[in-house]
């Protein structure tokens, strides 16, 4: 009798937490569907709720009728006492969003603030062939290998060309996977004669910063580092360097290069005739895919290519970053509702529906990808992402990298224009970089 009744016993503490593992997604049981009849309210940190409901919730609701949504900003204005990570922490546990959209997640999953997604696609066999690889894989970076969000968009950079002017100079147009070191030599070869509206320049980037520090975010971002392997001096070593500035240093002397003055890029209003590649006078640019509404509107018989590649890994860029991503609160008091609404925001059938009508065009289901042109843009996402990407930044001030890239490209014109030798500029990097850690040491002390 009494092994009957500590059997009866088991049996009903085995039912109570499978009872318990049937609700919870990383439990053993089931985890229901959402029903579309069923009646919730959802708290989502968004932007504002105008923008929430026009890029996501009305279209949400037309489905799901008796879902209703409260919208928390994102957290405003600043506390010199707290960092950005107690600031966002301090909002949560204020307003106990089910959802929410960021940009960065990874602290938010090594906190265990956030549920992880893998075990509720894996039961629900969510489909996700035709979310672009890319992107799973840059999701899976940010929860260490683990999948705790999932972004409808995302972002990438190409090396765009005019192909008349190619055309005209008889010279073959860039392909995907070139190095920065072989778009210059490309670029070298049109004229750098001619005055006024005659003047053709084989690269340009105009904008509102020097072109070459774009160019350096680039090639940090290839993996690349400008610190010593303990963070605590600049090094620049070796010839992944020193052969790249030689490259940019030649190609900007031999005028086949654009360097606008410190006063243009100070320039805060821009009109057409600013930008030298939309009006047809510059071979090639380096742009993220946002530059495709622009060139909607231009005359340029445009096209684009993969952004530029290290050259001992070539099938792999750099050029990629995720758009935000939403995320689900481990503390959710909703998490079926919650988890039917990301799932939604990340579907073939959301993706197809905005294809119609948003501008952001690059859609994590790349088979929805639908350039204003209709001109084949794959170059902007056919490369398989770098792996392990690192940024040495991350852990220092974030303006320190904003400083470091500016002092450097500052160093490189210098060098372009003849006031320093190369050598004399590389010193001055490291001299004035090393200056520039000692201060932030000295603001963190």
């Amino acid at each position: 009798m009494r092994k009957r009744h500590m059997t009866l016993i088991a049996a009903a503490v085995l039912a109570l937490i499978a009872g318990g593992c049937a609700s919870m997604p990383d439990g053993g049981g089931e985890w229901k569907t959402f029903e579309k009849d069923e009646r919730v309210s959802l708290k989502v940190m968004y932007w504002d709720e105008r923008s929430f409901r026009e890029d996501y919730g009305n279209l949400f609701q037309s489905d799901y009728p008796n879902v209703e949504f409260e919208v928390i900003g994102l957290p405003v204005g600043s506390d010199p006492s707290l960092t950005v990570t107690e600031l966002y922490n301090r909002h949560i546990e204020e307003h106990r969003p089910d959802i929410l959209f960021v940009d960065k997640h990874r602290w938010l999953a090594e906190e265990g603030k956030l549920l992880e997604l893998d075990p509720i696609i894996k039961r629900q066999e969510y489909d996700l062939n035709g979310y672009m690889p890319a992107v799973l894989s840059k999701l899976r970076e940010e929860g260490n290998g683990k999948l705790y969000g999932l972004s409808p968009n995302f972002r990438s950079f190409g090396l765009y060309y005019n192909a008349a002017l190619f055309e005209k100079y008889g010279i073959e147009p860039p392909r995907d996977s070139m190095t920065w070191e072989e778009v210059f030599e490309l670029a070298k070869r049109f004229p750098a004669d001619g005055e006024g509206n005659d003047r053709v320049y084989g690269f340009t980037l105009d904008g509102f910063s020097s072109p070459l520090t774009d160019i350096l975010y680039s090639l940090m971002a290839q993996n690349r580092k400008i610190l010593n392997a303990d963070g605590t001096a600049v090094g620049l070593e070796g010839d992944s360097w020193r052969g790249v500035f030689e490259s940019i240093v030649s190609v900007a002397r031999s005028g086949s290069f654009y360097l606008p003055t410190p006063e243009e890029t100070a320039k805060r209003t821009r009109f057409l005739e600013d930008d030298r590649f939309l009006i047809g006078k510059s071979a090639m640019t380096y742009r993220d895919h946002l530059y495709l509404r622009r060139l909607g509107n231009a005359s340029v018989d445009w096209a684009v290519v993969s952004a530029p590649v290290d050259a001992l890994n070539r099938t792999q860029s750099s050029a990629y970053e995720l758009g935000p991503a939403f995320v689900i609160n481990r503390q959710s008091v909703n998490p079926r509702a919650a988890w039917e609404f990301v799932k939604y925001a990340n579907s073939g059938e959301f993706a197809q529906l905005k294809s119609k009508s948003s501008s952001d065009f690059l859609f994590s289901r790349t088979e929805y990808i639908r350039p204003p042109s209709e001109r084949d843009v794959t170059g902007l996402y056919k490369l398989d992402p770098v792996a392990n990407a690192t940024d040495e930044f991350v852990a220092l001030e974030p303006k320190l990298k904003v400083d470091m890239a500016q002092l450097i490209a500052s160093e490189l014109r210098a060098a372009a224009e003849g006031s320093k030798t190369l050598d004399e500029a590389i010193e001055a990097m490291r001299e004035d970089g090393n200056a520039l850690l000692q201060q932030m040491k000295a603001r963190r002390e």
